[in-house]
């Protein structure tokens, strides 16, 4: 039985992630995808970077001793975002920093001081940092930051800091918890306020446009080519939501058995969904597929 609505409907492939012998999957925080249609997970067990073809094969994985569990770390990896030009941006809510990689893990550069948290009254980078988003003519580019200071930051393309807002509180501009961030293809940008269950949309400068309220404790989402949204909303049992530009609800899919704790989404060009689930124990630690029928 398909899942969704109208144009937009999925089937799940079960079993699509094949791990190396001996491998499981710990709490999938997030998960992005390359030019050349690798998709990564990026996760909070032993191996925090994993990466798949697209038919599921292992590709390789990266990240050890800098996420996920290690002896001498402190860490909650938490979301990724891939340029176009296949750099790799990884937020840690727990070391308050924002890294760039290369897409074979050599680390470019590091943003925040490690375990050192920004001073949240003054909006100090950064807070438990949750995602990053690029502006569509790649000049810009933002960081949701996140747990602990509730803003969100804007700086140019060379790193340099733009402006930042928001503040803690439900009006607009403000959030609960600023959980990921994405940017559509006219500029604006849509902030997961999770906890207070909408998505507040901003123009390139940070000015409050308008804001979503149909969605259940969004935790991520992923805008495509055609300017489709694509959103993993936690609340409840956890379900996927798929919106025209203008909030049109599209399709909107929740199974307890295919969709469990989804905490990140990605589409790939062929409008597969990926949703990276962050469950406990033997329930929803997965990266599932959905083919789109």
């Amino acid at each position: 039985m398909p899942l969704g609505e109208g144009d937009y409907r999925y089937e799940e492939v079960d079993g699509w992630a094949k791990l190396p012998e001996g491998w499981v999957f710990t709490q999938v925080s997030d998960a992005a995808i390359d030019s050349q249609g690798r998709i990564y997970a990026f996760t909070r067990g032993k191996h925090p970077i994993v990466v798949f073809d697209k038919a599921g094969n292992f590709l390789t994985s990266w990240g050890y001793g800098e996420f996920g569990i290690s002896p001498h770390l402190v860490s909650q990896s938490h979301g990724i975002f891939i340029d176009p030009n296949d750099k790799v941006y990884l937020t840690d809510a727990y070391q308050h920093i924002v890294r760039r990689y290369t897409r074979l893990g050599d680390m470019e550069q590091e943003w925040g001081t490690p375990g050192v948290p920004g001073v949240t009254h003054y909006n100090r980078e950064y807070n438990m940092p949750t995602g990053v988003a690029f502006a569509p003519d790649g000049e810009s580019y933002y960081v949701s930051d996140g747990y602990g200071n509730r803003c969100v930051h804007h700086y140019s393309k060379d790193g340099k800091h733009l402006k930042s807002w928001g503040e803690a509180g439900s009006g607009p501009g403000q959030f609960a918890v600023v959980h990921n961030i994405g940017c559509d293809k006219n500029g604006r940008v849509l902030v997961c306020d999770r906890e207070n269950s909408r998505i507040q949309i901003f123009d390139p400068d940070g000015k409050f446009m308008e804001e979503w309220t149909d969605v259940n404790n969004p935790g991520d989402v992923c805008i495509t080519a055609d300017n489709t949204i694509y959103v993993a909303e936690q609340g409840g049992g956890g379900r996927i939501s798929v919106w025209s530009p203008e909030g049109e609800l599209l399709s909107r899919f929740e199974d307890d058995r295919a969709v469990q704790s989804p905490h990140g989404i990605c589409v790939d060009d062929e409008g597969s969904i990926y949703v990276a689930e962050i469950g406990m124990g033997e329930k929803g630690q997965r990266l599932q597929k959905f083919s789109r029928v």
